[in-house]
Formats: structure tokens, C-alpha cells, sequence
């Protein structure tokens, strides 16, 4: 599937990469493609960098999807996207996570007990995969809210890539009954039952290192997460169908240096392990366009030409200052191309691996991406097909 067809079918993009490579830039312009095909596009990022907003123009995004005034922006455009929409949100980890147990604590009164326990402010912050795991449960909440055609997911950059993936699993394991129930009163009757709790052993353990204080918040804290381990399991059973659904997309984010390069085929094969394919690679701010006539026109110019750009240059710069500029000039095109012999590199060995086919190449521009404009000329490279040379 070409990336306009994606854009016009699809229900879920995600756009994976490291840290650095224009996830979000990428996400955006994917989400004002979508626009511009005529759907309801919500692009929703959990990059802690907070890019998304500076790339659609505007000053802050908060943690509900904000619509994107196309008309204000660009009258043309909003005519091209007919009833397409844009709209665009930040998540806040936080009030993510505390929305999602106000929606499923089976009264108020447990609500207010998980959320005014210590240990939950404690992990709803710092638990490794709770960041992510909230990014799913909002991406379940607007997949299924029935407003959107298309949601963009901008995931934030990892150690581990599948981190996304995996994070409905891992907590879900965390709030496994088999865990859970070692902090729980036993349900066994008599004195067997009391003096055999294996609980009490652990606890015990845990009050003897940690404190009385760290255990008792830890009880109240399974006590009270007990009645909505249910919902939080089902939950993250319906995530992992919506991401392994036809219409559900991943998108590969890279640069074109060696180790991006690597860590893209590594998230590649890692998801085969997970019956999951990449649907498109985009390679970003590859240095092209260059060779060696440029550097060698600049660097060796012969006495007539530079004569006359002495003369041109004559109202701002004397023959010395020409001089060095010229010189400046070549050591800035030998660089170039350098640079981009190392990305055609970097991109044979990705297509060797993966095939040409599903990578797009979106140059290096002149300037950083941060209005829609810019925005349209990143998604003009991305909707390319076959990708540029």
C-alpha cells in the first residue's frame, strides 16, 4: 500500500524511530495529508520534546485534540481539503492515566483511594511502560470514539523501540491477580489459612527493608487497583487487535548515517517477532543533489571567473575576502559530499534489506520544518511514489 492509498484507507499510523530523526515533523505532515484527502485526521504525540505544536504553527497544544484552522492558514488549502480536518493534541501522562481510572473504578470512593495513594502518584509517573501504556489506552479512547477516519500516533523515542507495543502486555503484568493477591487478605478460613498466607511473608519482607509506612501504602494500593484489574486487562487485549488490524500502518522513521540505518532493520526484524511488518521506511534529511563537478567548480574557478566575481562582490568584499570565501565555499561542498555519499550508502543498505519499494526520501531542506507549508512539502516527498532517487 502506497502511502496515498494509506492516507486515504487506513485508521491508525503509527511513526516509530529513535529520538532525532523527525517522527513528529513526519507525523504531522501525514496528518495534513490525510486533511487534504478528505478525512477527520487527529495526530496525537507523546514526544516529551513537544514539537508537534511548533510544527502546525502554533504556540502550545493541549491534552485534548485542538482543530487546526486550515482557512486561517492557507485559503487554498482548506478549499483542497474540503470536509478533511486536522486536529492535534499533546498527551499529558498524568491526567491520562488519572482519567482512566476515574472511567473505570466501579464507584467514587475507590477512585479516590488509588488515586490519593502515594504509590500510584508514584507510578503513574515513573513506572517503565506506563507512558506508553497510556498512549495506547488514548489511542483506544479516539479509535473508538467514532469521530476520527484517521488517527497519526507520534511515539516517543526509546531505548527499546517496541516499548509501544509491548507496554499493554507489561502492565497488564504488573497488574497481574498472581501478583496482586500476595498484598491481599487471604480468603482461606481457619488457622491454616492465617498461618500459611504466603502474602504475610512477603510483606513481612517488604515492611523489614522498605519501611511500614512504603507497605502499608502498597496494600492499600493493590487493595484499591483490585477492581479495575478486569477493565485494565480487557482493555489492553482490545489495543493489541487494533494494532495488529490491515488498516493499522507502521511507519519506520530514520536518518541515513550507519546507526539509524541499524536500528531501523533491527525494529524491522523485531517486529516480524511480533507478526507485525513495517508498511513504509522514511528515510529524512538525506543530503542529495551534490557531487564532486560543484566542489571542484568552486575550488579550482579560473582567473577570469574569479576576476569577474571579484568584480561582483566588489560593493561588500575586497579580492582577499573573495578569496576566502571561495575557499569556504569548497570546503563546504567537500563536505557535502561526503555527507552524501555516506547517505547513499546508508540507503543502498536499507533497500538491499528491505526493497525499494516502501522507502521514502525526504531531503535535507534549507531550514528547519515549522509551518504548514513547509509541512505540505515534507508530505509532497513522503506521497511520492516511487521513491526519489
Amino acid at each position: 500500500m502506497n502511502f496515498t492509498d494509506l492516507l486515504k484507507e487506513g485508521r491508525l499510523v503509527v511513526c516509530c524511530g529513535s529520538g532525532g530523526v523527525g517522527k513528529t515533523t513526519t507525523a504531522a505532515a501525514l496528518a495534513l495529508r490525510g486533511a487534504m484527502a478528505g478525512r477527520k485526521t487527529v495526530v496525537i504525540t507523546i514526544d516529551p520534546a513537544k514539537r508537534l505544536a511548533n510544527s502546525l504553527g502554533l504556540e502550545t497544544l493541549g491534552d485534548t485534540p485542538q482543530r487546526i484552522d486550515l482557512g486561517a492558514l492557507d485559503a487554498e488549502l482548506a478549499a483542497q481539503a474540503g470536509d478533511g480536518e486536522v486536529w492535534a493534541m499533546m498527551l499529558d501522562v498524568k491526567k491520562a492515566f488519572d482519567d482512566l481510572i476515574r472511567r473505570l473504578g466501579p464507584d467514587s470512593g475507590a477512585v479516590d483511594r488509588i488515586l490519593n495513594n502515594r504509590l500510584y502518584h508514584l507510578m503513574s509517573t515513573a513506572l517503565h511502560g506506563v507512558l506508553e501504556y497510556v498512549a495506547v489506552e488514548k489511542l483506544f479512547e479516539l479509535y473508538t470514539g467514532g469521530y476520527y477516519d484517521l488517527i497519526v500516533l507520534d511515539t516517543p523515542p526509546t531505548k527499546n523501540a517496541l516499548d509501544f507495543l509491548e507496554a499493554p502486555q507489561r502492565v497488564a503484568r504488573f497488574f497481574d491477580r498472581g501478583v496482586v493477591k500476595w498484598f491481599l487478605p487471604s480468603e482461606k478460613k481457619g488457622i491454616f489459612g492465617r498461618i500459611f498466607q504466603p502474602g504475610l511473608v512477603v510483606i513481612g519482607l517488604i515492611s523489614r527493608i522498605l519501611g511500614e509506612k512504603f507497605t502499608t501504602d502498597l496494600t492499600e494500593f493493590f487493595d484499591s487497583v483490585s477492581t479495575i484489574i478486569d477493565p485494565l486487562q480487557q482493555r489492553g487485549e482490545m489495543v493489541e487487535f487494533i494494532l495488529r488490524d490491515p488498516q493499522t500502518a507502521f511507519i519506520i522513521v530514520t536518518g541515513a548515517d550507519p546507526r539509524r540505518i541499524e536500528e531501523a532493520i533491527y525494529f524491522h526484524d523485531k517486529l516480524g517477532t511480533l507478526d507485525q511488518k513495517a508498511t513504509a521506511f522514511v528515510v529524512n534529511r538525506v543530503c542529495t543533489g551534490y557531487d564532486e563537478e560543484h566542489a571542484e567548480t568552486v575550488a579550482n574557478m579560473t582567473p577570469e571567473e574569479f576576476a569577474q566575481l571579484v568584480q561582483a562582490m566588489a560593493p561588500v568584499a575586497d579580492e582577499e575576502g573573495v578569496r576566502r570565501l571561495v575557499d569556504q565555499l569548497g570546503d563546504y561542498y567537500g563536505r557535502l559530499i561526503k555527507l552524501a555519499d555516506r547517505d547513499h550508502r546508508g540507503i543502498k543498505v536499507l533497500s538491499d534489506r528491505v526493497g525499494k519499494r516502501i522507502l521514502r526520501l525526504v531531503p535535507l531542506l534549507r531550514e528547519d520544518v515549522h509551518d504548514i507549508h513547509q509541512l505540505l512539502k515534507i508530505g509532497d516527498y513522503l506521497v511520492a511514489d516511487p521513491a526519489p532517487a
